[in-house]
């Protein structure tokens, strides 16, 4: 998992229906109350006066600049670099466009990888990789519709994806003071972002991508993270009450045993996976009463995950409902193997996140060892 592009991956999703286009804009309030509708890139109009500010940390940036990435998926910079296209593709999207784009599928998604590039770069205080994973966001970008969504198979999750990994770098380079060299760029997509979240948060959109969700829960997560996140990065208040909610409803259907629910099931990637989503909400998003209620959730699924692991940091396998036994394909068309990284990761996020130092060796047993599937 640690070797080519699986330096990049969390793990790839799997299809949810195409959805319609958007008619209003209207998700539910965390009070459950419905805010005012009004069409999709309009600017929000709040007359209540909820207070939606982040009061996290911010130590999801002592993360990525963290040894242990430095380390592990951060070492090799000049391999990541050549995971992008000097036009911007990545991943799958490479070879659709080498072929004239006359065939096969493309995935906006792919190019939510920018973020590790741009990760990289902040961890080894290198502007050619924060440039690659621009441009990355950039070819992404050139491709949006004027709705404000894009025409590739599986648009919502795939958009979803997308906008998580646009919305948690430019939050990267802010707090990292790197944006000031790349500022004019950042400007343009600005704009383009807050237009793909909005559409994100429509509510026709919302409810067509709802029983997806409430199959695969590790959704949940990432749609809500993808619509806070961004709302802090543009300044829409209406995009935070969304993308609250939708984290309230993932953790609502937690199981006692601490995992999150994949295909009435668990998956280890999965859950590894909606952990990172989730540390981040909590890290540099989430109000103060979400953050209370978030935190108890957080502790169980990490609890959940640690008896996943063995000793020597080999992920269990056992019972997923997704990964690690050809039961789904990823976007390459390759049987899904078990994650490693989406582990790695939310173990090495909550050493920061909640400062406890017992999950750093944790992170790093995963990250070395040989994992099956």
């Amino acid at each position: 998992m640690i070797r080519s592009l699986a330096l990049l991956t969390l793990v790839l999703m799997s299809g949810c229906a195409t959805v319609e286009p958007p008619r209003n804009y209207g998700p539910s309030t965390p009070s459950g109350q419905t805010s005012a509708q009004r069409p999709t890139g309009t600017p929000p109009s709040r007359t209540d006066e909820v207070d939606w500010r982040a009061a996290g940390q911010g130590q999801d940036i002592a993360f990525e600049r963290s040894a242990f990435l430095a380390d592990t998926y951060y070492k090799n910079g000049d391999a990541l670099l050549q995971q992008v296209e000097r036009s911007g593709a990545m991943g799958v999207n490479r070879g659709w466009e080498a072929a004239a784009r006359k065939g096969g599928d493309w995935y906006i998604e792919e190019q939510r990888f920018g973020d590790t590039i741009i990760g990289a770069g902040v961890n080894r205080n290198r502007v050619d990789l924060i440039d690659a994973g621009l441009r990355a966001f950039e070819w992404g970008f050139q491709q949006q519709s004027p709705d404000g969504s894009f025409p590739c198979k599986d648009n919502y999750i795939s958009t979803a994806y997308y906008v998580a990994g646009v919305a948690h770098s430019i939050w990267l380079l802010e707090t990292s003071g790197f944006a000031r060299d790349f500022s004019g760029r950042i400007a343009t997509m600005r704009p383009k972002l807050a237009l793909a979240a909005r559409w994100l948060g429509t509510a026709n959109n919302m409810a067509a991508a709802k029983p997806a969700n409430d199959a695969f829960t590790s959704r949940y997560f990432l749609t809500g993270y993808a619509l806070g996140a961004a709302a802090r990065v543009v300044n829409d208040p209406a995009l935070a009450a969304a993308g609250e909610q939708w984290i309230r409803d993932g953790i609502a259907k937690q199981n006692a045993a601490g995992y999150f629910p994949e295909r009435a099931g668990f998956d280890v990637s999965f859950h590894g996976e909606a952990l990172v989503y989730l540390l981040r909400y909590h890290d540099h998003v989430a109000t103060a009463d979400a953050r209370r209620a978030i935190e108890p959730s957080v502790r169980r699924a990490l609890a959940w995950l640690e008896t996943r692991v063995n000793a020597t940091g080999v992920i269990q396998i056992a019972n997923n409902t997704r990964s690690g036994f050809g039961q789904e394909r990823d976007r390459t068309g390759q049987p899904r193997r078990v994650s490693a990284v989406a582990v790695a990761r939310a173990f090495g996020l909550a050493r920061f996140v909640l400062g406890d130092g017992k999950y750093e060796p944790l992170a790093r047993n995963v990250a070395a060892a040989r994992q099956p599937g």
